[in-house]
């Protein structure tokens, strides 16, 4: 059986602002950032073929999970997946306990997402995005950031040491290129 990818992120931040005071009244005064992204089949920019999706929980203090991109990921059906490069990467942490951030980033031995060639997600492979508790980040990339096999395809999440109740959500999509 064939698997077919698409993915949807919509994103809305909306600012009110009502003004009172006695040299002015308006408002409200709106300001948004706003992005409805639909990321087709395909292996064009903007599209994916691959994705990966993942809740961990129970994972301990300290402990770093990597997420191989080429060769040892497999989709629902057990199939292995290949991230020739990567469209998106979001980190949702589950954790209400605040000494449970977690580091996602490049992980030490074949890290991904190091900036080059104009795309990337971290600037250096020592780089790591804290995402607090109850947090999340989202890492968007319509021209995939590139994975190579054994020399840049590993992404590493990196739990605090706080407690061993940590757990989040992870989602990747990209594409590979045959």
């Amino acid at each position: 059986m064939a698997t077919t990818y698409s993915g949807t992120v919509g994103l809305s931040i909306i600012l009110r602002e009502v003004l009172t005071g006695a040299l002015r009244t308006g408002g409200p005064l709106e300001r948004a950032i706003t992005e409805s992204l639909d990321l087709a089949p395909g292996t064009l920019d903007g599209q994916i073929n691959q994705a990966f999706a993942q809740t961990q929980t129970g994972i301990g203090a300290s402990v770093t999970t990597v997420y191989d991109l080429i060769g040892s990921l497999k989709d629902t059906e057990g199939n292995t997946l290949n991230f020739d490069e990567v469209v998106l990467v979001a980190v949702r942490n589950r954790s209400s306990t605040a000494a449970n951030f977690l580091l996602v980033g490049p992980d030490v031995s074949a890290g991904f997402g190091v900036l080059g060639a104009n795309v990337g997600f971290w600037n250096d492979a020592t780089d790591r995005s804290v995402v607090a508790a109850s947090s999340w980040t989202v890492m968007y990339c319509p021209a995939g950031v590139p994975a190579a096999a054994g020399t840049t395809d590993e992404l590493a999440v990196i739990t605090a040491g706080g407690t061993s109740a940590n757990a989040w959500d992870i989602m990747i999509f990209g594409r590979d290129n045959p």
